[in-house]
């Protein structure tokens, strides 16, 4: 809430202006990182609809077919989450309006964590593909630079094509400057949350895991926490697949500019790409809480530590 203003004019400017810079004709470049962005989206939408699927079909499923009865020979009821209730809860009417009250809560909590990932993760691909439309423009100033190279040294066409070269320039800095600010503003918009999400995807993953191995007998509950294990598998691969492909693109630009034939450039033309060339050279990232970048080497960072917590829980539990 602390961050509501700041994060409010970020995606009114990610849905608006961030689209304007961009000329039509260069749209099929990003179609590329969209349907990732889709994928990507799609993958965790139904790898947490398939996971509350379980966790609010199996208790009634447990009642109609298992029949689970207890000492005093009535129907053991269990609710979608574990939770303690007073005794006239497991009866009706009470029963069925928690079991709904619980499916509710949990369907609008899933929806806003979905909405929150699926932006974070969107804006990150799709500004891989406005470094792949800045790739392709620094490119298509070879064909300038060629025109230059070709023409007769005293032509009256030189300096024409020159200033064609130099709007280009003009053009590709300022998209790139854009890119990097909104790359800053990802930063400084999302570095908290991805913070929170560094820290209890280990603990998360860890403590599920556990309770896969321990429920292995019991199919279950093997198989409600097993989809549990997936969604908090995918929410953390969300952010670091994504980090990782932003600081690949924005890299890629440096390689880019080298590639074209600045050297056969006026002098107010080159210092300008090798300025391009030099901050490409730094790349655009998110970390959590500014401390960790968020790729795919801290995925496995994560996961690693998360299999130590686990096997130190597996001790304990065999020792006891």
């Amino acid at each position: 809430m602390f961050n509501r203003k700041n994060l409010e004019i970020f995606i009114e400017f990610m849905l608006t202006d961030y689209w304007r810079i961009i000329e039509d004709n260069v749209f099929e470049y990003l179609k590329e990182y969209a349907i990732y962005a889709k994928t990507i989206t799609k993958g965790y939408f139904i790898s947490m609809c398939n996971a509350l699927l379980f966790f609010f079909s199996l208790p009634i499923i447990e009642i109609l077919i298992i029949k689970h009865e207890d000492s005093d020979n009535l129907t053991i009821k269990n609710f979608p989450f574990v939770a303690l209730y007073p005794i006239a809860f497991y009866k009706f009417p009470f029963y069925q309006i928690v079991y709904v009250s619980q499916i509710l809560a949990t369907s609008i909590c899933c929806l806003v964590i979905l909405a929150t990932d699926g932006l974070i993760a969107t804006a990150l691909l799709h500004t891989c593909g406005h470094f792949a439309v800045l790739r392709r423009n620094l490119k298509q100033l070879d064909s300038y630079i060629d025109r230059v190279i070709n023409l007769k040294p005293n032509s009256k066409h030189i300096s024409a094509n020159l200033y064609e070269i130099k709007s280009q320039m003009i053009h590709v800095i300022k998209h790139h400057q854009v890119v990097l600010w909104f790359c800053d503003n990802m930063e400084k918009n999302f570095h908290l949350m991805l913070f929170l999400q560094a820290m209890t995807s280990s603990l998360l993953i860890c403590f599920v895991g556990f309770q896969v191995s321990a429920t292995l007998m019991e199919q279950s509950k093997m198989i409600k926490f097993a989809s549990h294990l997936i969604v908090a598998l995918f929410q953390l691969l969300l952010f670091c697949f994504p980090g990782d492909m932003l600081m690949q693109q924005s890299l890629s630009i440096s390689t880019a500019a080298y590639a074209i034939q600045w050297f056969q450039l006026p002098s107010f033309v080159k210092d300008e790409i090798c300025m391009i060339i030099l901050r490409s050279q730094r790349p655009s990232y998110i970390t959590a809480g500014k401390l960790y970048i968020m790729h795919l080497e801290n995925f496995t960072t994560i996961l690693s530590t998360a299999f130590s917590y686990f096997m130190m829980l597996q001790s304990f539990n065999s020792e006891s």
